[in-house]
């Protein structure tokens, strides 16, 4: 792990402030977008052409708008415009902070991320596993090693009670038809029991999206995630985990807010869960155990108050809860850390 230069870290935060105070207007086409003049018959015409990196299609796809001259139209036109010269800019900053290795999200899974935004999903979501790790590294001021960064699979649950929205969609599309309107190929995964509805979709080129949804007691089926317009499924421990989530800036498009779980309960609950793991998810449990390691490294630094208070938070959840935590920082690779996280957290006999 190694630090990002202030200047870096401060362009980020520049980010963030940028995409607050981006205008939220529904009406607006998505600023992916572009919008052209075409002629027709010796008159000119407008039309809003997709973005490449969310068209579901080879062709890139125009809408028609309405002819050049016409006054409400050119008010919308002018509005878009606008807005798009905002989002270029950000745009201009995360090529930056990439170009400085800052880590983001790349190709399809970032494609996805885009149009999950430009469509209001990440709005109603909490993102978790991979590409929250991921999120943490420019909020945080840090570059993470990168073996702890690759995935193919986009993990969220839905925010209760936090929304970036500006109003509630009520008439949102299901979350599926949203998916097949980024790409046809996306589809569900069936589950051990046909009955029982989706919880998870992939498409052809094998990206993932899981709904998780919170739970305690016995097992059981899927739950609805109503403001995703899908089901999740019943994930143990999840509560803890996004349990005052952050807001936080994804480097793709022109930035897309949404929120994560808080960095120090990330970081517990990623001990917790690769002591869960079964023989055959070794390479996952020792992901999870390399992205814990590494954000407790940085939060004993700069944060440890949010350690300790995620831990007691965590103490009064049982006994069965704080012993797979223990064995997780019993399982970290480096001595130093192991001991000063033991120190920190009051365990050292």
């Amino acid at each position: 792990m190694k630090r990002l230069p202030i200047i870096t870290h401060s362009l980020y935060a520049e980010l963030v402030d940028q995409c607050r105070a981006e205008p939220r207007d529904p009406g607006l086409w998505p600023l992916s977008g572009s919008i052209v003049t075409v002629p027709v018959d010796g008159q000119e015409h407008w039309y809003f052409q997709m973005s490449r990196r969310t068209t579901p299609v080879k062709y890139q796809q125009r809408e028609y708008i309405g002819p050049v001259g016409d006054a409400r139209v050119a008010e919308r036109v002018a509005a878009f415009e606008s807005a798009k010269a905002g989002y270029a800019n950000r745009a201009e900053i995360i090529s930056t902070l990439k170009s400085a290795g800052v880590t983001a999200p790349t190709g399809k899974v970032a494609n996805l991320l885009l149009g999950l935004h430009e469509a209001g999903t990440l709005e109603k979501a909490i993102l978790v596993g991979t590409i929250a790790f991921q999120a943490y590294g420019a909020m945080l001021g840090a570059k993470f090693g990168q073996a702890a960064f690759y995935t193919q699979d986009v993990d969220m649950t839905q925010a209760d009670s936090i929304s970036l929205a500006v109003t509630e969609e009520t008439s949102s599309p299901p979350l599926l038809d949203v998916l097949k309107s980024l790409d046809p190929t996306f589809d569900a995964v069936p589950g051990l029991d046909p009955r029982t509805p989706p919880v998870s979709y992939i498409n052809k080129d094998k990206i993932r999206l899981d709904v998780l949804m919170p739970f305690s007691g016995p097992p059981r089926g899927p739950i609805p995630a109503r403001k995703l317009k899908t089901h999740g499924h019943p994930q143990r421990f999840l509560d803890y985990l996004i349990a005052d989530p952050v807001e936080t800036v994804l480097l793709v498009g022109g930035g897309a807010l949404t929120h994560t779980p808080a960095p120090a309960r990330f970081a517990l609950h990623k001990l917790i869960i690769s002591q869960r793991r079964s023989a055959v998810e070794t390479a996952k449990k020792r992901k999870d155990l390399l992205q814990a390691e590494q954000l407790l490294i940085l939060l004993m630094q700069d944060a440890p108050d949010s350690l300790a208070e995620a831990h007691q938070d965590l103490k009064g959840r049982g006994p069965k809860w704080n012993a797979l935590f223990e064995a997780g920082l019993a399982s970290l690779d480096k001595a130093g850390v192991r001991d000063s996280a033991l120190e920190l957290f009051g365990l050292r006999r």
